[in-house]
């Protein structure tokens, strides 16, 4: 399994609404598109304006395909419009297990 972390730089005191947007509007288009939430976080403490997503994917292609079908989405470009304002910054790793890591 290929994991991929991203980490969402909020605009301060942006947490909420970004999450009640996404929640309402984004996770349903992310979840159809991309299927395979791992969890979804934000901090209790340090960078409290930031929230990480983890996504799983069967293989670089597998999430490949799925990114081209969410960003050629137009409900999602909608949804990016209406609040990509709330982002400043964005990070994304993949992420491979160890050979002794329960999720693989």
């Amino acid at each position: 399994m290929l994991i991929e972390q991203r980490t969402y730089q909020l605009k301060p005191g942006a947490l909420h609404e970004f999450l009640r947007a996404y929640e309402e509007e984004g996770l349903p288009l992310q979840g159809e598109a991309l299927g395979n939430l791992i969890g979804y976080f934000k901090p209790e403490t340090g960078d409290i304006n930031r929230v990480i997503q983890l996504w799983g994917y069967s293989s670089y292609e597998d999430r490949a395909q799925r990114r081209a079908a969410l960003s050629s989405d137009p409900r999602w470009r909608t949804f990016l419009g209406k609040n990509g304002h709330l982002v400043v910054a964005q990070q994304v790793e993949l992420l491979s297990a160890a050979p002794f890591s329960p999720i693989r």
